[in-house]
């Protein structure tokens, strides 16, 4: 029988990968340096919730196709794998698969908000609508 896991266990054995900002690390470091947001919720949820001010919403179904250098559909945004990446959702589950995929993918700098966007609004900074 095969072993099954839940998507928090997935969440807890990715964690040990990931490289995590607070709240407030990351509005110091998006203010100060060039780094793409990327919030990996789907629209409906950022539609509701709102995001980070700026992020790009790209979901985590189609963050790895969209880094992917050899799919058509590729994001030309995406190609470096050296940029500097934040990634969130609405609590941070999402995000921490996301950027355990592009770990994976060869991505060297990618960090996740810790919280995400409920941790972002704990902070208390503003959620805005998303760039498509």
């Amino acid at each position: 029988m095969a072993i099954t896991k839940t998507f928090r266990q997935r969440v807890d054995e990715a964690r040990e990968s990931v490289r995590f900002l607070s709240p407030y690390e990351a509005r110091e470091v998006i203010d100060r340096e060039n780094v793409m947001v990327i919030d990996v919720g789907e629209a409906w949820q950022i539609e509701q919730r709102g995001t980070i001010p700026g992020a790009r919403n790209i979901t985590r179904g189609e963050l790895d196709i969209k880094a992917d250098t050899e799919s058509p559909r590729r994001d030309p945004a995406l190609q470096d794998r050296e940029q500097k990446i934040i990634l969130t959702c609405g609590s941070g589950g999402k995000a921490i698969l996301s950027a355990q995929i592009l770990a994976e993918m060869g991505f060297t700098d990618v960090w996740v908000i810790k919280g995400g966007c409920r941790g972002w609004r704990a902070a208390g900074y503003e959620l805005a609508p998303t760039k498509i």
